[in-house]
């Protein structure tokens, strides 16, 4: 298998695109936090029992997405009764579990009704994977090797939010990075991912819960984090944690992650207000007045990330209404209703958009502004988390199980 971690993810391309045939899915939204699979295959149709190369059933709640690496696909969940808060690692060709452990243990938070103690979804460099928890108290970040034994833990921060944790660590050229927007003492740190020591700290101007996770992009010649934060949109630089820009917006918090494209920075929040933005990149400090170039107010997600795919951006809203929008001017294209609530994230693929809505149905189009429908599938299961794709296959995360979607795949194979 290509390995792409050190050349697509890092945009040091070694060939041309042409020739990664294969891409790992480490983290959150992809290899480049896009949610956007450099892939040629994916399935199109599928059912419980059709296109399922296995399903593995996953104990306790959760609401992050899986990640796939190597031979691996990693998991977390979280054990209520007991206060555990765990990492499940499994073989991405068998579904067998290979190790199952406790990564923290500490008083459940507070959290909103639809949140769980395992809604951040964990990261991978292929050397350690590494997760965020928190507890009642603190924000716990830790490392733990492919043979499941913890290589570091450390805590950040203290943490306190109403709604609990949704952000996920990123991992990038310069280490780890981890967003602890919250009600208390809010940061953003890069921690080392040898050893979990701090680089850099970097303290926001609001102390307000936000949910979103940060993105890598190039901006202006230099890499720069993006960050959506509590009532401001903003860019770090990646080696000192500096401000280097900001907007004000789009609202108070915010749980999408920005997408980052066409010479601008797409930011969607959802409370108190819905609403969304697009920033032309490059400048200086408050840009507010002059890089915002459009506003919207309508039909815009608070929890799903919009997928920017080429020439479009494709949005579902938590009520299920979907929209295209032309991404530089603003203008929507289309609106349906596609169907029930959704909480799941679109990703792209071969010029096709998956939506997943809570009842697991996914719906997958074409990449155009037509919305032009090529299938419906259902698991018959509840899926709020959002999908991972890696080597032809999908894997969803559903309430109860994970499942490998797989073009001619058959359901005969053991399901754990």
């Amino acid at each position: 298998m290509i390995n792409l971690k050190a050349i697509a993810f890092f945009g040091l391309t070694a060939f041309p695109i042409s020739r990664m045939v294969a891409e790992d899915w480490p983290m959150w939204r992809g290899q480049r936090g896009d949610g956007i699979s450099l892939e040629t295959n994916a399935p199109l149709e599928w059912s419980p029992t059709k296109n399922i190369r296995w399903k593995v059933a996953i104990p306790g709640d959760g609401r992050s997405s899986p990640i796939v690496s190597k031979d691996s696909v990693f998991v977390t969940t979280s054990l209520p009764d007991t206060q555990s808060r765990r990492l499940m690692r499994i073989d991405r060709e068998l579904g067998a579990v290979v190790w199952d452990i406790e990564v923290h243990c500490g008083p459940i938070e507070q959290q909103h009704k639809f949140n769980t103690s395992a809604s951040s979804t964990p990261a991978t460099d292929g050397k350690r994977i590494y997760t965020m928890f928190v507890d009642n108290e603190k924000m716990m970040v830790a490392a733990v090797g492919w043979d499941g034994k913890i290589e570091w833990q450390v805590s950040p921060g203290s943490y306190s939010s109403k709604h609990g944790l949704a952000a996920s660590p990123v991992i990038c050229e310069a280490g780890l990075l981890v967003n602890g927007h919250q009600d208390g003492t809010a940061f953003i740190v890069l921690l080392d991912p040898s050893n979990g020591h701090e680089i850099w700290r970097y303290k926001p101007d609001t102390d307000l819960r936000s949910f979103s996770t940060p993105v890598i992009a190039p901006i202006e010649g230099s890499r720069q984090i993006i960050v959506s934060g509590a009532r401001q949109t903003l860019g770090l630089d990646i080696a000192a944690g500096t401000r280097i820009w900001w907007v004000d917006g789009p609202t108070e918090k915010v749980v999408c992650t920005p997408s980052i494209g066409l010479g601008h920075i797409f930011s969607f929040g959802g409370s108190p207000d819905v609403r969304a933005f697009a920033v032309r990149q490059g400048g200086r400090g408050d840009v507010t007045k002059t890089n915002i170039v459009w506003t919207k107010d309508r039909g815009m997600p608070y929890v799903p990330t919009p997928l920017l795919y080429k020439e479009w951006i494709h949005v579902i809203d938590d009520m299920g209404i979907y929209s295209c929008l032309e991404p530089v001017s603003g203008r929507v294209l289309k609106t349906v209703r596609k169907g029930g609530t959704t909480y799941s994230s679109p990703v792209g693929i071969a010029d096709r958009v998956y939506f997943f809505d809570d009842n697991g149905l996914c719906t997958v189009i074409a990449n155009n502004p037509n919305y032009e429908v090529l299938a419906k599938n259902s698991l018959d299961e509840l899926v709020q988390a959002s999908p991972a794709i890696s080597e032809g296959a999908i894997y969803v995360r559903g309430e109860r199980y994970l499942w490998k979607i797989e073009s001619s795949a058959d359901i005969s194979s053991p399901s754990r």
